[in-house]
């Protein structure tokens, strides 16, 4: 049995870290947060279930659409809710497109500001994966960013990996 590690320095710039088996680890920063989880499907399934943008309102439990197209530096406009019900709006560029391995989003404004949000599907067998969630923010700005949205991001990034399990074992 693995135990967790919680260490927290400040309230604000906390590390808590999730050793899990394999070589991965779930960790959540003000910098970068990286979550993973084992999923009893073929690679395949999950990476029809993550691209099709169009049935994310009808399961994904933050993000409401993306608009655009699923290619490498194409713009996409993706539609977030929060809790509160408050909708918001942001812009990327895809930055990796892997067809059932890997895809990734960010901007950057320059040494003010970047992000990249990534999703890795990691084969463990032919009917098993390791789904990878994360994000990291660099950037004069970036720290400020991550430092006030890190622990929501960190449980939506969670709720999102349970319910992608749920869907796709199901």
């Amino acid at each position: 049995m693995r135990e967790f590690i919680i260490a927290l320095s400040l309230p604000v710039s906390g590390i808590i870290s999730f050793p899990q088996s394999g070589c991965g680890q779930t960790i959540c920063t003000p910098k970068e947060i990286r979550t993973e989880i084992i999923i009893n499907a073929p690679s395949a399934e999950a990476w029809k279930l993550l691209t099709d943008f169009d049935a994310y309102s009808g399961w994904h439990p933050y993000i409401l659409k993306i608009e655009g197209k699923i290619a490498l530096k194409e713009k996409i406009k993706v539609t977030t809710i929060d809790a509160d019900s408050t909708a918001d709006q942001f812009s990327a560029f895809v930055l990796e497109l892997e067809p059932e391995k890997k895809l990734s989003w960010g901007g950057s404004l320059g040494f003010i500001f970047s992000a990249k949000h990534y999703f890795i599907i990691e084969p463990i067998n032919d009917d098993q994966i390791r789904f990878v969630q994360g994000e990291y923010w660099h950037g004069l700005f970036g720290k400020h960013y991550g430092e006030k949205i890190y622990l929501d991001t960190f449980q939506k990034f969670i709720a999102m990996n349970e319910k992608m399990k749920i869907l796709l074992e199901g």
